[in-house]
């Protein structure tokens, strides 16, 4: 089964889908694995367990999601605290943090001409400035302008840089070694995208490729997190076993369960499967990163630079893929469609954990 699984992911390298991948596979045992290649350009790399992948917008959950959960459960926050309660600079009482969360708030999903933003306090400044694009709560626009602030909430809220926080709080708990923000072993780092503009001329590795989060310094609440599939092993583990590490309880099982609850939905023409969100994550629905065969009861998430993680609750099965797909340029498209292959195949040959 898992020779059939790494002949998919091969033949996919072989396709052009990705110049080389990790995955880590939770099921009946833990399988992971590193294929293809690290870098093609300017020089070809072979790839490697250890690995660093951007995560892109997958840190939205793994790291600002989680942290906001954290706060709530240690009485610091709640989901409807207007988010002008800890950022006074924004001008927009109505929204709350539940808003952010779901991506139902107004905002617009992105900033235009990112890449042309010549510093932080530019960004800061757009991202402040920003109208409401449609009345809050009447559909869902991904947006990462709600997570950037979520971010500044996280550090409003704890007194420290959400780097620092998530570090702590987040990474050494789960004893996620290998895994933070701005990455100090650069060549340990898979490449991402050719850039050449006047913020930064050449391959982008070890910092992050997202250009909000890299004008912001690389610690940012939508992107900027790299990572192992080895540790993201131990975070899709410890969701598997109702917030449980290593025996010991690192978020409570409510909160796993809220996790898992739909929270808001929006229907496609005649289909059956919703646009899905909870808090953070994406609830299985139409047109799903998983594939067709996950079982409603999963949360999920994608990242721009080629990578996904899903955990399915009622089988009993995660799985988190990690590539380099932009590299050397964002207009591959091919591994959209691949993932859900991907998924198909996990499920329909692996049974979960016991």
């Amino acid at each position: 089964m898992i020779k059939g699984l790494e002949e998919l992911l091969q033949g996919a390298i072989d396709q052009g889908v990705f110049p080389g991948v990790n995955y880590c596979l939770l099921a009946d045992k833990t399988y992971q694995n590193s294929l293809g290649k690290k870098s093609l350009f300017p020089k070809i790399e072979p790839n490697r367990l250890d690995t660093l992948y951007d995560l892109a917008s997958c840190s939205k959950v793994v790291s600002t999601t989680t942290c906001i959960m954290l706060l709530l459960e240690r009485g610091k926050l709640r989901l409807y605290d207007a988010v002008s309660t800890y950022l006074p600079n924004f001008r927009h009482p109505e929204i709350t943090i539940w808003d952010l969360m779901t991506h139902t708030s107004g905002l617009q999903a992105d900033l235009s001409k990112a890449s042309k933003l010549a510093s932080r306090e530019e960004c800061l400044e757009r991202i402040y400035a920003c109208d409401l694009v449609y009345p809050k709560n009447s559909k869902i626009v991904y947006s990462d302008i709600g997570f950037i602030l979520l971010g500044f909430v996280i550090e409003a809220v704890s007194g420290q840089t959400l780097d620092a926080f998530a570090k702590k709080n987040v990474f050494e708990p789960l004893e996620m070694v290998d895994t933070g923000y701005n990455p100090a072993d650069i060549e340990r780092c898979a490449p991402t995208e050719l850039r050449q503009d006047e913020i930064y001329d050449g391959y982008v590795r070890g910092h992050v490729h997202d250009e909000k989060s890299y004008i912001l310094g690389g610690v940012a609440g939508h992107a900027g997190l790299f990572s192992t599939v080895s540790d993201l092993s131990h975070f899709m583990g410890m969701i598997l076993d109702d917030g449980k590490y290593q025996g010991k309880v690192f978020l409570s099982k409510p909160t796993v369960d809220l996790l898992f609850r739909k929270q808001v939905e929006m229907t496609s023409g005649i289909s059956l499967d919703t646009d899905s969100r909870g808090l953070g994550w994406i609830i299985k629905g139409c047109m799903s990163s998983s594939g067709d065969l996950t079982s409603p009861n999963t949360i999920q998430h994608t990242g721009f630079t080629g990578t996904n993680i899903w955990i399915d609750r009622d089988n009993r099965i995660a799985f988190c893929m990690l590539s380099n797909r932009v590299h050397p340029t964002r207009d591959n498209l091919k591994l959209i469609p691949f993932r859900a292959k991907v998924g198909n195949y996990v499920i329909s040959h692996f049974l979960g954990r016991k």
